[in-house]
């Protein structure tokens, strides 16, 4: 018997992250996150008509409905949300041959550039979205499928 054997393919976030995992202390699916969310370190960088600002330090947090970029402390900055941004493809800043790991997320406050892995990033927007609606449990849409009557 060899010592590799073949993996299942994983098919959404939640099946590489429990939801015990994602800690929030908030008052609820789209609340801010909670001082319990683990940061991951991430430059942010808003684009405008003129071309791109300057990189600024900072760090996304995920809570449940949630993923919040917040400035490191002594930036001037304003706390972005990003669990709703639409992804615009962001200019390859990589070596040749490197996928590139700057993601360009368009939000209502704006566009900007923030540097992490666009796969990454589109796993983390369905985490949260995925836990937010756990938590807010069924809902009352009344396009969706309710068996015949009978």
């Amino acid at each position: 018997m060899g010592i590799f054997r073949k993996q299942p393919k994983q098919d959404s976030p939640g099946d590489w992250i429990q939801p015990a995992e994602m800690t929030s202390q908030s008052g609820g699916p789209g609340g801010p996150p909670g001082p319990g969310a683990r940061p991951v370190p991430a430059r942010l960088c808003p684009v405008n008509a003129t071309g791109q600002g300057d990189w600024l330090r900072g760090a996304v947090r995920l809570a449940p409905g949630s993923l919040l970029w917040e400035p490191d402390p002594g930036v001037n900055a304003s706390p972005v949300e990003l669990a709703t941004a639409t992804v615009i493809p962001a200019p390859a800043q990589s070596r040749r041959g490197q996928q590139s790991m700057v993601t360009g997320p368009q939000t209502p406050v704006g566009q900007f550039q923030l540097e992490l892995d666009p796969v990454l990033f589109e796993m983390s927007q369905v985490l949260v979205a995925e836990e937010a609606a756990k938590r807010a449990g069924p809902t009352a849409d009344p396009d969706a499928f309710s068996p015949p009557a009978g």
